[in-house]
C-alpha cells in the first residue's frame, strides 16, 4: 500500500516538472510565474511553492493541505527518477489585466517511472494574481497537485 501510494505521488510530481521543461521559453511575467510555482515544486521546494501561492487564505490553505503527505516522503520522492517525453506540453495566456491572469497548461506527457509508463492529457487553468509587485499562482493551483 505505502509502495503505491509513493509511486503515485511520484508520478504526480514528475508530471509537474515534465510541465515545466515541457513549456518553451518566453511569456510574460503570468507565464514565469506559473513556471517558476511548478519548477519550485518539482524541485520538492515546498516553501518556494507556499512563496510563489497568492496570499488568498482558501488557495493557501488547499495548496498546503495537498503538500503536507510529500512532505512526509519527501527523500523518497528525490531518489526516484524518470524519464519523460513532454514535447506536446504548452502554457498559453489566456487573459492578463495586469494585476490578475489566467494560464492554461495542456498537452500530452509520456512519463516513465520505476518500470511503468503512463500517458496524461494535462488540460488545467491556473489563476495568476500581481501581490506587491509579484505574480503568483492563485486560483486553482491545488488542481496541480492532485
Amino acid at each position: 500500500m505505502k509502495h503505491t501510494l509513493i509511486v503515485r505521488l511520484a508520478l504526480g510530481l514528475a508530471i509537474v516538472a515534465l510541465l515545466i521543461a515541457g513549456c518553451s521559453a518566453g511569456g510574460g511575467p503570468a507565464i514565469d510565474a506559473a513556471r517558476n510555482w511548478l519548477q519550485a515544486l518539482a524541485e520538492l521546494n515546498f516553501k518556494q511553492v507556499l512563496n510563489l501561492t497568492c496570499s488568498t487564505p482558501r488557495i493557501r490553505n488547499e495548496v498546503e493541505l495537498r503538500l503536507d503527505p510529500l512532505i512526509d516522503i519527501q527523500e523518497t520522492l528525490q531518489s526516484l527518477k524518470g524519464q519523460y517525453d513532454f514535447s506536446g506540453l504548452k502554457f498559453e495566456e489566456l487573459s492578463n489585466d495586469g494585476r490578475t491572469a489566467t494560464v492554461r497548461l495542456s498537452g500530452k506527457l509520456l512519463l516513465k517511472v520505476l518500470g511503468q509508463t503512463q500517458v496524461y492529457e494535462i488540460y488545467e487553468e491556473v489563476g495568476v494574481v500581481e501581490e506587491s509587485n509579484v505574480w503568483k499562482v492563485c486560483s486553482n493551483a491545488a488542481n496541480l497537485l492532485k
